[in-house]
């Protein structure tokens, strides 16, 4: 599976092996590690022969790390979150309208929300089912639900409307 790590406005692909554990960077070649547990949010990252600890603390948007006395926001996300991030932000509609895609095609398990809800950012709208795979779909910004194209149990293809919000503000 590929992941993203953004730190500040820089971003590095890597890729996951579940089946052997070992990472990649974006060219395949294999990168030297070990990360290691060692109780009250800290962790050893032996990396290309260097140690460092490092304490880690989840946030909203991934987790806060603090390595050498520096503290670093750091994002991670999968090719699948990436794909539901991008498809569901802004793409240009009229000012307040925003269309909600399927990023992949798959099959609609709830609709959280109803015509008129208001909701908060991040609140769920929808959970959609692809490749074995539960992705809840969240909303971009605070908004109210406008239109709802979709229904529970119904099969999505790729970039299909699936809900429209207005944004609030």
């Amino acid at each position: 599976m590929k992941y993203f790590v953004t730190i500040d406005d820089r971003e590095w692909t890597f890729n996951y092996s579940e089946t052997d554990g070992k990472i990649t960077d974006e060219n395949n070649a294999p990168i030297d590690y070990r990360f290691e547990a060692l109780g009250n949010g800290r962790y050893l990252l032996i990396l290309n022969g260097q140690s460092h600890i490092a304490y880690l603390k989840k946030n909203e948007d991934g987790y806060l790390v603090l390595m050498q006395g520096e503290e670093i926001e750091a994002k991670i996300s999968d090719e699948h979150s990436k794909l539901i991030r991008e498809l569901t932000r802004d793409s240009g509609q009229e000012a307040g309208e925003l269309m909600i895609k399927a990023p992949i095609p798959g099959l609609v398990t709830q609709v959280l929300v109803e015509e008129g809800t208001a909701l908060k950012k991040n609140s769920p709208l929808l959970t959609l089912e692809a490749m074995k795979m539960e992705n809840v779909i969240k909303a971009p910004c605070d908004c109210v639900v406008e239109k709802i194209h979709i229904k529970s149990g119904e099969t999505v293809q790729q970039g299909q409307v699936l809900i429209e919000l207005i944004r609030e503000g």
